[in-house]
């Protein structure tokens, strides 16, 4: 019986190798896992390639120290990331085998833009299912509120760009005040998918406590960009209830979690920019209905004290009127009485004598009269238009004063406030329970208080 030992047969396998596959090639594979030892400098790879998330090969391979320096250094200058698990390549490899550590490839080289087009390619699909289960833009839909104050932020606390955020924030030339909660995440590296969707889905179960969710991290590489291009992520943060702001950090690539946000914007410093603007819009609106308040108020006084004017203007021509008519009418009663009084004289003087004694008895009585009526109606004359004029200047001082009276600063100035729960005034106590979040707003600013107890007063039934 003839047989082989062990050691015999795998060098015919080695010698097999080395004469079938004498040359290298060119090979694509993802990382499964990476170990560079940094005594020795060489780099082990476990290497497969997968479908449908089944693995369907799997080999080993190393990159000896030598050529490893030089392939670790051209990958980080063109993509600023240092080669990792998870991350497809494309690489020239030699078939080796040796007789204790068995199958492997030997990498030569190793080329960077294959990764960068597979995370291309990768982004390109995440989209079009997103697309495809139409939900790509309902976070966008979502409509903001006026003032964006409570805000879920997701970061690493050490990130440059968490810190620039809330300096930006905290320091506005306004003195607006926030109130933001750090939800903690990885925003690199293998953790950074998961520990991003755990903290997204920490806002979405405190929805009722924020306003908005903002995703920040610093500026990096593109590669490091890979955490953002994952389904799962960007369906949450497209199905959130509440709007996803992201901020990044870069300009030219959009993440699929860029596109499905509710806004995007390249640094961290400018989602705070925004959120102070947005503030400052709704200032300027108030400040804009206050002035045209006073616009109205003071058109609406001038409107009534031209009417006044033109009312005593009016009255002051019926005045002079009513005198011409009075005096025509005195002229007419004395020519009648001095015609009444030649006729009367060619009568007898008996007659005359009488006519003469009743004359100047009426004459006088008539003159006293007139003359007193007169009296009257010009002291009526002299006292009327003022005592009109003054009592439409009080009307209008009262027209003043219960809308100074009404001016919500001023109910706010003295000691009143208004509450609000989820944006919206709190009118009864049935509103709310126990734990809610409230918000009063005062004449100088607002205070967020936690319900400890609501209870009905029973004088009001």
């Amino acid at each position: 019986m003839n047989y082989l030992t062990l050691s015999e047969l795998s060098c015919l396998i080695k010698a097999t190798i080395q004469s079938s596959l004498p040359d290298e090639y060119w090979v694509t594979a993802e990382i499964a896992q990476i170990n560079s030892h940094y005594s020795s400098g060489h780099c082990y790879l476990d290497l497969v390639e997968k479908k449908d998330d089944t693995t369907t090969a799997r080999i080993k391979a190393t990159i000896w120290a030598g050529s490893f320096r030089q392939i670790r250094s051209d990958f980080r200058t063109l993509t600023g990331q240092d080669i990792q698990a998870g991350m497809k390549i494309l690489m020239l490899a030699r078939v080796t085998y040796h007789e204790v550590h068995g199958l492997s490839l030997n990498v030569r080289e190793i080329d960077p833009r294959y990764t960068l087009g597979e995370m291309a390619l990768k982004r390109r699909q995440i989209i079009e299912q997103l697309t495809k289960d139409g939900i790509i833009d309902k976070n966008r839909q979502l409509a903001l509120p006026p003032v964006i104050q409570r805000i879920a932020v997701i970061s690493s606390v050490t990130a440059a760009g968490y810190g620039d955020f809330l300096s930006r924030l905290n320091n506005n030339p306004y003195g607006y005040k926030f109130m933001h909660r750090l939800f903690q995440a990885y925003m690199q590296g293998e953790k950074a998918e998961e520990s991003m969707l755990r903290a997204l889905k920490k806002c979405i179960k405190l929805q009722e406590y924020f306003d908005a969710v903002v995703v920040i991290r610093g500026g990096g590489s593109t590669v490091d960009l890979h955490s953002f291009d994952s389904y799962l992520l960007a369906k949450t943060i497209a199905l959130s209830p509440l709007p996803v702001f992201t901020g990044i950090g870069h300009e030219r690539d959009e993440t699929v979690a860029d596109r499905v946000a509710n806004m995007r914007f390249v640094t961290p410093t400018a989602v705070a920019e925004f959120l102070v603007s947005k503030a400052k819009k709704f200032e300027d609106s108030i400040d804009d209905l206050k002035h045209r308040l006073m616009i109205r108020t003071i058109t609406l006084l001038e409107r009534e004290k031209h009417y006044l004017k033109n009312l005593a203007g009016s009255f002051s021509g019926h005045t002079r009127d009513y005198l011409k008519a009075a005096f025509t009418e005195l002229k007419d009663n004395i020519y009648m009485l001095q015609t009444h009084a030649l006729a009367t004289l060619r009568d007898p003087s008996i007659i005359l004598a009488a006519y003469e004694s009743r004359l100047k008895n009426v004459s006088e009585g008539l003159l006293r009269s007139n003359y007193q009526k007169l009296k009257d109606f010009r002291k009526i004359l002299e006292v009327h238009p003022g005592y009109m004029l003054s009592l439409q200047l009080r009307k209008l001082e009262n027209f003043e004063t219960k809308i100074d009276l009404l001016d919500p600063y001023n109910i706010l100035k003295r000691g009143y406030s208004i509450t609000y729960y989820s944006g919206k005034i709190l009118k009864d106590t049935g509103s709310v329970k126990k734990d809610d979040i409230i918000s009063t707003r005062l004449y100088n600013g607002s205070i967020t208080s936690v319900v400890e107890s609501a209870e009905e007063d029973k004088k009001g039934e």
